[in-house]
């Protein structure tokens, strides 16, 4: 009983042609720690490259924060939405503007609106819509 493909990230696992490219892997695509600064206010950070990641769709942003705590900046990657430039400046938190690019709570978000990189859990780091040209409203 076979009906139909498998899905390619399925086929990732059997070898020949269809391998996982780990080789020039950047490392994994996550959005930044729900902090007090995040829950109280926001962050500002600035997009450093916009680089492509082997054996992902999306392009990544590597984003460099400055840390609330200690003095020294944070480098994290973020999956890249269509209109995100280098030199931008990305804010996160619950006070943060809606712009493209932008990390806020759902909750503060008008209805409809265009979104990537969802969290399904307060604190997992986007689970949802991170595939190129994917979205959730």
């Amino acid at each position: 009983f076979k009906m139909g493909r498998i899905i390619r990230g399925q086929r990732k696992g059997r070898g020949s042609v269809f391998k996982a490219h780990v080789k020039n892997r950047k490392g994994a695509a996550k959005l930044r720690k729900f902090d007090f600064s995040e829950r109280r206010g926001y962050v500002k950070g600035v997009v450093k490259e916009i680089i492509h990641d082997s054996g992902r769709g999306a392009p990544l942003a590597k984003v460099v924060f400055k840390d609330p705590n200690r003095y020294r900046q944070t480098t994290e990657l973020f999956i890249c939405p269509e209109g995100v430039y280098s030199g931008q400046f990305l804010y996160c938190g619950t006070n943060a503007k809606l712009a493209i690019g932008n990390t806020l709570p759902v909750g503060k978000m008008p209805e409809g609106t265009i979104v990537c990189n969802v969290e399904a859990k307060v604190g997992d780091r986007g689970v949802f819509a991170r595939t190129s040209g994917n979205y959730a409203t």
